[in-house]
């Protein structure tokens, strides 16, 4: 570490602190690091960390409450209304896999550490996910209106839509863009087959 970057803690904006610690904690586990070891990593003394947060809780939340509202700011709006049900799924569906594979690292801290968190963090992080998740079933519940989609209960398609997305991040590794809209592409198109058969298949 180098004696300038101590001397200047102001160059780090609270952003950067908390890619830097989602980094750490994606890589060693939240409870394996400690506060002088987020210092070590972000470059600053451990005062002036805990000058910016109070406690490695702090941060964990900040890290996992900031991805998803961000996740919800940029992923929500695919799923409108003027689109029909199954553009509105696969534009979802894109939108978080480039969404999920620029933020990686607090993809990971948020799906495996975020229940570290005593449950009054854990409350508005949760109500931010369900947001997502109720609007994935109302526009799965309006694709069964239109005659789209056929599911039994749309809240449980919405779930298996989104466990399915979400496992993709453990074992896929984009080469490059065209890599990855390839994967974007053929996971929509899978969820919408899904939901196309989804009754068709429970009758049988």
């Amino acid at each position: 570490m180098t004696a300038s970057l101590r001397d200047r803690p102001e160059g780090r904006s609270r952003d950067d602190m908390l890619e830097h610690a989602a980094r750490l904690f994606a890589e060693k586990g939240y409870d394996a690091a400690s506060m002088r070891d987020i210092a070590e990593e972000v470059a600053v003394r451990p005062s002036s960390l805990y000058h910016h947060f109070p406690s490695k809780e702090r941060i964990l939340f900040e890290i996992c409450y900031g991805f998803q509202r961000d996740f919800n700011l940029e992923v929500l709006p695919e799923l409108r209304a003027d689109r029909s049900p199954e553009a509105a799924i696969r534009a979802a569906i894109r939108s978080e896999i480039l969404f999920s594979n620029r933020r990686w690292s607090q993809v990971r801290v948020a799906s495996r550490e975020r229940r570290s968190l005593p449950r009054e963090l854990q409350a508005p992080i949760n109500a931010l996910r369900r947001q997502y998740r109720d609007a994935m079933a109302a526009t799965i519940e309006r694709g069964c209106r239109e005659g789209v989609f056929s599911v039994p209960d749309p809240k449980l398609a919405a779930m298996a839509v989104l466990d399915m997305i979400s496992g993709l991040g453990h074992w896929f590794k984009p080469r490059d863009r065209s890599d990855l809209e390839r994967m974007a592409a053929r996971y929509g198109d899978a969820a919408v087959a899904m939901l196309r058969g989804w009754g068709a298949a429970t009758a049988g």
